[in-house]
């Protein structure tokens, strides 16, 4: 997604996720020291900081970095400083510091489009994890051959007088086995529109099968699969893949 300035306000308000207990519990059996792909606005790192972990960020949008950051300016001492945030791209980053876990949440790795840069992204990843480390993240599972063309609207209520809009519009590219998507945020008061931002981007739709072959063609291998964050065996129906894996 492009991640513009402004919509990023609303990134957290429709990206509410259950997954914070999962990922501080891979936390606690991996070991102290964490790192998050794509940290956007910092939801799961603040989560994983008030545990007591020392966890570093990575993002490609200065905007999602902005946001991260005035979050945690608020935060107590002992939480901000264990928190460290830094800007880089996920396909070809170098902080010279090893990861017991490596966590990329929020169906970010769906981004990455092309082999290539899938292939980047792992062979940075390895780079950085510890012996006996974790490499986990999630996907969403979708049929390519099933999802349709069309419109999606969401709404948020913020108070009384406040309301969000989410309106959204996806195209499946069946030759590329991605799906497009547009989303608009609008906020209104009381009927009236205040503010609008626009995002777009692309994502990449993987396969149980596709995803092991990956892996496992850059050193990788998947030790636990899930159908969502609180360990339910993952099933065709499953709405997402949880995926741990560890070097090969």
């Amino acid at each position: 997604m492009s991640y513009r300035k402004g919509a990023m306000k609303f990134y957290d308000l429709f990206g509410e996720k259950e997954d914070a207990s999962f990922y501080i519990s891979l936390a606690h059996k991996h070991g102290k020291k964490a790192l998050e792909l794509g940290v956007g606005t910092a939801r799961l790192a603040i989560q994983l900081a008030r545990s007591g972990f020392d966890v570093w960020g990575i993002d490609n949008s200065i905007h999602m970095l902005k946001a991260a950051e005035n979050k945690i300016t608020n935060l107590p001492e002992e939480v901000r400083r264990c928190i460290h945030l830094q800007y880089a791209d996920v396909r070809n980053f170098n902080l010279n510091e090893k990861f017991d876990l490596i966590y990329f949440p929020s169906f970010s790795f769906d981004h990455l489009l092309s082999r290539n840069d899938q292939c980047s992204a792992l062979k940075s990843i390895r780079k950085h994890l510890s012996s006996g480390g974790a490499y986990v993240f999630d996907l969403a599972n979708i049929s390519i051959n099933q999802e349709k063309n069309g419109w999606f609207i969401q709404n948020k209520q913020l108070d009384d007088s406040q309301t969000v809009m989410r309106t959204g519009f996806r195209k499946v590219k069946l030759l590329h086995n991605i799906i497009s998507i547009n989303l608009w945020y609008e906020l209104y008061e009381d009927g009236l529109l205040l503010e609008r931002y626009h995002e777009a981007g692309d994502v990449y739709i993987h396969s149980v099968e596709s995803i092991r072959k990956l892996l496992k063609d850059n050193g990788f291998e998947i030790t636990a699969l899930y159908g969502s964050h609180d360990l339910k065996p993952f099933m065709d129906s499953s709405d997402m893949m949880v995926i741990v894996s560890g070097m090969i």
